[in-house]
């Protein structure tokens, strides 16, 4: 029955890789040699899309999938679990890119919101606690029956469950590589063409999924199979996924973003020894866990410390005290951009632009975006960029979270934005400069640099 399922995924694999080719023309997408590029580009930046913090969270949710299933784990049931997973993440990414090229818009925008995060969220921390022992989670029997599957369960064995979770995750995680899938999807939404953003997105998530599944056959061989060790690993990707549901959780905004992170890290170093005394005949082992428990003990109460001081960086949680941050904490967590929020408005500040002979910069975001939290606490900090702004420009922002709101998705249409953070230029005269758009993020040197050219 797993051999079958598993033929018939790879058949499923290359025949939805073959409908995509066989769609696609001359007079629709590009010539063969730009499909070639754009394939090939696409699937290295999926494999380098692996290694940035949106997409590594995959890697403990695949890697507790196959450490659940204990030790009757193989390669080739790793193997066919990571291929489910990774199946799940390139039908999302494929009808995402098709969506994008027929309306322009980015089907995981929709999925940016407290309920589908906070689901998410949800689903890991029960992941994490089946993991630790509390409870298994499996499948309705009537469920089971039909799959043939009744002694898999989502820890480990049931392929649908696991394609589930991929498409689930895809969905989730993925929202803040917007920039690098903007770079490679404006073709398609340029030409309006769905079969392009099709492609283009089926050999992304490709590349992104190679390093997944070569987790999976080699997690068969290199996991513990049985004993003590084989509940140590659980253990430690139950922590893991502990982490991603608070990495994704902590988007949202609704506590201070130290505070969870505080709370696990002292959490763990307790299960780590560090407030257990140590036996004259303990090994070393335990005395290095027990120290690096005493470690996440002591970061966890900084964390602690700093979420109480509104602070967010979990490497620096304790907030700068000095002479000059004193002297500024008026102007702390400022962001120079004037909110708008329809076309009059904009209208407005275009002709206070012109009159006062400066261009005009509107910055689009998204509550939920972690490059657009980035921005504001680092590069829309700078000084040098505040009186750049300020000398140069009329600065104006635009929040595009809430997909219903006509008003602000009207303004993003109208500039063909489909992604944050992104921004848009218009010259003294109150001209759009459509050549000056771009996405993503910039550091304060770097974003400096770029205002500073387009403002001469």
């Amino acid at each position: 029955m797993k051999n079958n399922t598993l033929m018939i995924s790879f058949i499923l694999l290359i025949g939805w890789s073959t409908l995509l080719f066989s769609a696609t023309n001359g007079e629709n997408i590009l010539a063969n040699e730009g499909i070639a590029s754009l394939v090939f580009g696409s699937f290295v930046a999926g494999l380098l899309l692996t290694f940035t913090p949106c997409v590594l969270p995959m890697v403990p949710i695949l890697s507790s999938i196959i450490v659940g299933q204990g030790k009757d784990i193989s390669k080739a049931k790793a193997f066919y679990l990571s291929l489910s997973y990774v199946l799940g993440t390139m039908l999302v990414y494929t009808i995402m890119g098709a969506l994008a090229g027929a309306t322009g818009e980015q089907l995981q925008a929709y999925f940016q919101n407290v309920w589908a995060i906070g689901i998410a969220s949800f689903i890991f921390v029960a992941m994490a606690l089946s993991m630790f022992g509390f409870y298994e989670i499996q499948l309705p029997s009537f469920i089971q029956s039909r799959l043939n599957a009744s002694s898999q369960n989502i820890k480990g064995g049931s392929g649908p469950m696991v394609f589930l979770l991929g498409a689930i995750s895809a969905l989730i995680l993925g929202a803040c590589v917007s920039p690098i899938l903007i770079s490679f999807l404006g073709v398609a939404i340029a030409k309006a063409d769905p079969m392009l953003g099709a492609v283009t997105m089926f050999f992304m998530a490709l590349g992104m999924g190679i390093p997944l599944l070569l987790l999976g056959l080699g997690a068969g061989h290199l996991l513990p199979k049985a004993g003590e060790w084989m509940n140590k690993v659980k253990y430690t990707f139950g922590v893991l996924l502990l982490a991603t549901a608070i990495y994704l959780f902590n988007e949202l905004d609704i506590f201070p973003p130290l505070l969870l992170w505080g709370m696990l890290f002292i959490i763990v170093s307790i299960y780590l020894g560090a407030l257990q005394p140590l036996s004259e005949t303990v090994n070393g082992w335990y005395k290095f866990l027990k120290g690096i428990g005493i470690i996440l003990l002591l970061w966890g109460m900084l964390l602690l410390v700093g979420a109480a001081y509104g602070e967010r960086n979990i490497m620096h949680p304790l907030p700068k005290i000095s002479m000059k941050t004193a002297s500024l904490v008026s102007e702390e967590n400022y962001i120079p951009f004037t909110l708008i929020q329809n076309m009059d408005e904009l209208e407005a500040k275009k002709k206070e632009a012109v009159k006062a002979d400066k261009l005009l910069i509107i910055y689009f975001y998204k509550d939920t975006c972690p490059v657009c939290k980035k921005l504001n606490a680092t590069t829309f900090q700078d000084l040098k960029v505040r009186a750049e702004l300020k000398q140069d420009y009329i600065a104006v922002k635009v929040n595009i979270t809430d997909t219903s709101d006509k008003k602000s998705q009207a303004l993003r249409k109208n500039f063909k934005v489909f992604g944050s953070p992104s921004f848009v230029f218009f010259d003294s005269d109150g001209e759009e400069l459509t050549e000056e758009l771009f996405y993503g993020y910039q550091g304060p040197e770097d974003f400096y640099d770029t205002l500073d050219l387009i403002a001469s």
